[in-house]
């Protein structure tokens, strides 16, 4: 990629990745330590486990292989691991920094033009990449927003959409 070569898509990608990855740390910002690990015993309504899974999911879908990604990172079944299995609110946070700066890097790499018309290494139904990343973005939307439910419901503000 060309840095003179305009990148209207791949800079629209980055701007909307940020603003979500930025409303997530918000959302766990919020959040206390109890917080963090409370919820009913479904995993849609502990930050900890909606957390875990929108990482994992976020890190799948820029993926090298669908074969070599391990959704079960030491053996830790995010859906109903013990807590202590789970990410502190701090190791959260410092993942979403990692996967924010390799999507950063997975799209500034493929520009445009590689967005367009290369398939995706971990889609399924041979999608291209821009398209596997529009739902890898709706995708963290959705949990960020599920998230930012459970802030509100605690009586701690819902995630600043900035």
């Amino acid at each position: 990629m060309s840095d003179a070569t305009p990148q209207p898509l791949t800079e629209a990608l980055l701007a909307e990745f940020s603003g979500a990855f930025r409303m997530f740390r918000d959302g766990i910002n919020r959040l206390d330590d109890q917080q963090w690990g409370e919820g009913k015993p479904t995993w849609t309504e502990v930050p900890a486990r909606i957390t875990m899974h929108t990482l994992l999911c976020a890190d799948f879908y820029i993926a090298p292989s669908r074969e070599d990604f391990n959704f079960q990172p030491d053996g830790v079944q995010w859906w109903d691991a013990p807590m202590d299995k789970m990410p502190t609110r701090k190791q959260a946070l410092d993942w979403i920094t990692r996967t924010e700066q390799a999507t950063i890097e997975y799209l500034t790499i493929n520009g445009d033009i590689g967005l367009l018309t290369e398939k995706a290494a971990t889609a399924g139904k041979g999608q291209t990449k821009v398209h596997w990343l529009i739902y890898a973005l709706r995708h963290l939307q959705n949990h960020v927003s599920q998230l930012s439910a459970e802030c509100k419901k605690r009586g701690i503000g819902a995630a600043d959409w900035g």
